[in-house]
């Protein structure tokens, strides 16, 4: 059999070239997760090759280096923290809709790292980074075209004020560039002819603008401190050369100084006249020195409008973060749980922010998320290998063993800055663990020897399963997506029909099963067939019992179980029985208590709704909605004072302005 270590390199070139400008508009989630299934899908296929040179004697399994070690104890730490984990499923599989982060996508990218230690070599590596940048280089000319329009009614979000290109956020749009425009200034600097010089000067002016087109305050923070770090340890590097600055400037390595300081200015240059968080946030404190404040008068009320700012929800979130972690300090919650576990310990204050009702499925914080979700033990296990690999960079540059070490410690310091204010994605994980597999010695390829034929067969039987449930599990998804739209519009039928067919594409997803028990309980509502509500008290109780701890989950079951009551009023019991589990699961969530209050009014039990409205506004004092229900009810009870107190809390919390409220108001 012929030699696959041609195969294995392509196939790690295509990975990098092609994972972070996929996206799709078939999938419930366009970006993150058919980069997922695409990593899933070539470390199968890689993993397969590399265990035929194997076999062939070509190459060792694995290469003894100092990552393997670390390596091997995180995966340990996230195994333990999946086998007790409140839901080993999402622990296993990762967050839906997410993935990356799960046991499955450490463990790929644990692979990849592994087998990429043992193909390496000095072309490989240049290969590598030339394939990354050509890959950044069109992600980022379609950001900056986005900036310009180019596709500004494809998408919900404003994409001209903060363009996210192929990675779907700005954020992560910004810290995939921080990882590269390290690279690019290398090539800049190590380029001998003037063509390639003016290529990777204009390549790094695309990824710096693009950046800036982001407006990701991280991201531009995480790109200045690691290039600082570059330039400074490049710039006294130079210094320590034979000659001086001054003796030495018409000499190579003094052209290299003032090529430095060339790129330093152009990135001034760009940072000065690029609107950009960094600079406005510099304008506006110069302003503040010179401006009075401003003192509003009796009469005027400030706007409704309140928008927190992104580091005050963040604060918020790390400290629930911190106390979920104190509950349980040694294995934590279990790997990727944070969007059930965070509601356990959320604070009241969440609910007083722009964002109090949205679901958080990290802590944005990777340190912190780890630490809440893994323990201390998953959380000292990341650590480690960031500590080792930080070390071995250190080493490596005083060693003076590879020119390639400082890019990668500017590239690797980047990721770690940005996930101190967010989280890693596929393309971003996937550069923390392959990053450290460039600083690897050259490994030397054996001869083809006479292999163990019959091993190819398990391998192929294995390597094949694999592949088709990896397609299966992402055709189910763009099923599901397809059930959904349909169900969005009422077409109860065919959606039936795509969530039958992701259910069977990957049976065990609870996500599926919650889709289905909805669609049969729409169904049977209109049907009144028992057939219909069977199924859907069936599918119900499946996803409950896969995913317990999912606070939507249950949610959902009480809906469902809302829609059953319209057959036969038993199955109402069961939707508040649902939404008091919910609430227990989030004892700071208002609007749990709300939705109670919303059913019981729906079954015309007004007076028993009043207590969970009352625990809903003591949760959220602003919740203008529970104000408006609760200033309804006592109209009704003709309680004129207390329907007059929150008719107007009501239409003072509102916004837009609820008309309703102030004409009931009006008329009292």
């Amino acid at each position: 059999m012929k030699s696959f270590v041609k195969p294995v390199r392509f196939l790690f070139l295509a990975l990098l070239f092609l994972t972070p400008i996929i996206f799709t508009q078939s999938n419930s989630e366009l970006f993150e997760l058919p980069k997922m299934y695409f990593v899933y899908l070539l470390t199968i296929l890689i993993t397969t090759f590399h265990l035929i040179n194997v076999i062939q004697k070509q190459v060792p399994l694995i290469k003894k280096n100092f990552l393997n070690i670390p390596l091997a104890l995180f995966l340990l730490s996230q195994i333990i923290s999946t086998v007790y984990s409140i839901d080993p499923h999402t622990s296993f599989f990762g967050y839906y809709s997410r993935l990356n982060g799960g046991l499955l996508s450490l463990i790929c990218y644990s692979i990849l790292y592994l087998i990429l230690s043992v193909y390496i070599n000095s072309d490989f590596k240049t290969q590598i980074i030339n394939f990354s940048l050509l890959s950044g280089f069109l992600i980022s000319i379609y950001a900056i075209a986005q900036h310009f329009g180019i596709d500004k009614n494809w998408w919900v979000q404003d994409v001209q004020s903060r363009v996210f290109s192929t990675l779907g956020q700005p954020n992560w749009l910004a810290a995939y560039l921080c990882i590269l425009i390290p690279f690019s200034i290398f090539k800049f600097l190590e380029s001998k002819s003037f063509i390639h010089k003016s290529y990777f000067l204009f390549l790094t002016s695309s990824f710096y603008l693009s950046l800036l087109f982001t407006k990701s305050k991280s991201g531009i923070i995480a790109c200045l401190i690691s290039l600082a770090i570059y330039f400074a340890i490049y710039f006294f590097s130079k210094i320590k050369s034979k000659a001086s600055l001054s003796r030495s400037i018409d000499t190579p390595k003094g052209v290299e100084v003032s090529q430095l300081i060339g790129m330093v200015g152009l990135i001034l240059i760009l940072s000065i006249f690029i609107n950009n968080p960094i600079k406005d946030s510099f304008t506006s404190f110069i302003k503040t020195k010179h401006i009075s404040p401003i003192i509003l008068e009796d009469n005027i009320q400030p706007s409704k409008i309140l928008i927190t700012s992104s580091g005050d929800i963040r604060k918020i979130v790390w400290t629930g973060a911190i106390d979920l972690w104190k509950k349980f300090p040694v294995f934590g919650t279990g790997v990727e749980t944070f969007a059930y576990s965070y509601y356990w310990t959320r604070p009241i204050e969440h609910n007083l922010t722009s964002e109090w009702d949205y679901l958080y499925n990290k802590a944005h914080n990777e340190y912190i998320n780890y630490l809440a979700t893994t323990g201390a033990v998953g959380f000292t296990a990341y650590c480690f290998i960031i500590i080792s690999v930080l070390f071995y960079l250190i080493k490596n540059f005083k060693l003076k063993i590879s020119n390639l070490t400082l890019p990668i410690l500017a590239s690797y310091l980047s990721i770690l800055i940005t996930n101190s204010a967010g989280f890693s994605v596929v393309i971003t994980s996937l550069f923390f663990f392959l990053l450290p597999a460039l600083l690897n010695q050259d490994q030397k390829i054996s001869p083809l020897k006479k292999p163990k034929t019959f091993l190819f067969i398990p391998i192929f039987i294995l390597s094949l399963f694999l592949t088709i449930k990896t397609i299966l599990f992402y055709l189910a998804d763009i099923t599901f997506a397809k059930a959904e739209n349909y169900d969005s519009i009422n077409n109860y039928q065919n959606a039936l029909i795509y969530a039958q067919t992701s259910h069977k594409f990957n049976p065990k997803e609870p996500l599926y099963t919650d889709k289905l028990a909805t669609i049969y309980s729409k169904i049977a509502l209109n049907s009144e067939n028992q057939d219909d509500v069977d199924q859907a008290v069936k599918y119900s109780d499946l996803t409950i019992q896969t995913s317990p701890a999912n606070i939507n989950f249950w949610k959902q079951r009480a809906q469902t179980y809302l829609y059953l009551s319209g057959v036969d009023s038993k199955y109402f019991s069961e939707s508040i029985t649902a939404l008091t589990k919910a609430s227990l699961l989030a004892p700071t969530d208002a609007k749990i208590y709300y939705s109670i209050g919303q059913f019981l009014e729906t079954a015309n039990l007004k007076k028993e709704a009043i207590p969970y409205y009352q625990k809903a506004i003591e949760l959220k004092p602003n919740y203008d909605y529970t104000y408006f229900a609760l200033g309804k009810i006592y109209l009704d009870q003709k309680e004129t004072k207390l329907a007059k107190e929150n008719l107007q809390k009501t239409v003072d919390y509102s916004y837009p302005t609820n008309t309703e409220a102030e004409k009931l108001l009006k008329n009292l």
